[in-house]
């Protein structure tokens, strides 16, 4: 895949844009295995189990729950992700920030708001890869090349209802964006009350496809109004050169309130076994 005229001109437009669609970049084995752990991990969460909806629906995730749940663990060290990290990220070796998942349930109303991934300093890209049938009007949005921006952002709430379980868990890992945010990051604009204002991208995906991002690009989720699940599984990348940001000591909090302690100081690079290092041969 990655000697391909179209995968090189995959990553022209990752590079240009921030945001990219590789179609069928995983086979439905990989499809099938992220299913089974994610129905595994939801019989048996770990510590950092959410569920991010309301009384209108579930928007289940669990973060880092490759470490217990092995299919998820064979997916994020054996997958075609690290390679297309690689690429993405131009280094041979990478690592492994962070495995997620999201199931928005039927129903599931809430919106993930735009925002943009700043808790790492330096390379750092995801690859969301859908795991059902998900159109347009229901996919993960992007305002295309918003990564070269130069500008840091957080959003004033990140979910609309301040105190839901949604609004608590992003401000578990990146403070209270009130008092917390650093003096040298801006506001994320209300991009979703002036979308003609932005280029907006996104794609119908269907499972295999992935969307491979800098994490530096603003980006954002409609909730489920179809009649099943829309369920993600993702996997973020980072290089040796990669750091912990400022606001970075409530991701150290919040892991070692759940269990998982980690050699984590802010303005050093991410080093340790929860971040697992992948040399991709050429």
């Amino acid at each position: 895949m990655a000697g391909t005229d179209n995968f090189d001109a995959d990553m022209q437009a990752y590079a240009r844009d921030g945001a990219v669609c590789l179609r069928g970049a995983f086979d439905q084995s990989w499809v099938a295995l992220a299913q089974e752990g994610i129905a595994r991990n939801i019989e048996q969460p770990s510590p950092l189990f959410r569920n991010l909806g309301s009384q209108d629906g579930g928007f289940l995730s669990d973060i880092w729950s490759r470490r217990y749940i092995s299919e998820l663990e064979r997916f994020c060290m054996e997958s075609p992700a690290a390679a297309i990290a690689a690429r993405a990220l131009q280094s041979s070796k990478v690592r492994l920030a962070q495995d997620t998942w999201f199931s928005k349930l039927p129903g599931a109303s809430v919106r993930t708001p735009w925002h943009h991934d700043t808790v790492i300093e330096g390379p750092f890209c995801s690859i969301w890869v859908a795991l059902d049938p998900t159109p347009r009007t229901a996919t993960l949005e992007f305002v295309r090349g918003s990564h070269a921006w130069g500008r840091a952002m957080m959003p004033r709430s990140y979910f609309s209802e301040e105190g839901d379980a949604a609004e608590q868990f992003y401000t578990e890992f990146h403070g209270d964006a009130t008092d917390a945010v650093p003096q040298d990051y801006d506001q994320v604009p209300d991009i979703e009350a002036n979308r003609s204002a932005y280029d907006i991208i996104g794609w119908e995906l269907q499972p295999g496809d992935c969307v491979l991002f800098d994490a530096r690009t603003l980006h954002g989720a409609p909730g489920n109004h179809l009649q099943h699940p829309i369920r993600r599984f993702v996997t973020r990348w980072i290089t040796d050169e990669s750091v912990l940001a400022p606001h970075g000591k409530d991701v150290i909090a919040a892991l070692a309130a759940a269990g998982l302690p980690a050699d984590l100081e802010v303005g050093k690079p991410v080093r340790g076994p929860l971040f697992p290092s992948i040399t991709v041969l050429p």
